[in-house]
């Protein structure tokens, strides 16, 4: 029982990873001026972000709506990609242009580090 839930929680993790944007994608939006968002916890981000990022943890963005920008494309980005997916999935629904940029080492991959 336990291998079934893990095996079905590994596949939503998996399918929220997948919706990730390809690298070329993520550096037009972020020279483009996305906004760029660290949805991973504070002591995740703590361990770095990217440069211009701002930290709005996945379970703290409904709360938070009021610092993303309903004017420019938001790019999300966590460690695996699969919290951003998930990030995006609710900004979406509420009207916002997100996208999932990754994890946060594909986003250094494309910025550098802070």
């Amino acid at each position: 029982r336990d291998a079934m839930i893990r095996e079905r929680l590994m596949a939503k993790h998996d399918e929220l990873a997948a919706s990730k944007l390809p690298p070329d994608e993520v550096a037009k939006l972020l020279k483009a001026g996305a906004f760029l968002v660290d949805v991973r916890s504070k002591i995740g981000a703590k361990l770095g972000m990217a440069p211009g990022a701002t930290n709005i943890s996945l379970f703290t963005l409904k709360r938070r709506l009021d610092e993303l920008p309903r004017d420019r494309k938001i790019l999300l980005y966590c460690h695996s990609g699969a919290a951003a997916g998930k990030a995006k999935q609710e900004l979406d629904a509420l009207g916002y242009k997100a996208f999932n940029g990754g994890g946060y080492k594909d986003i250094l991959k494309i910025v550098g580090p802070r």
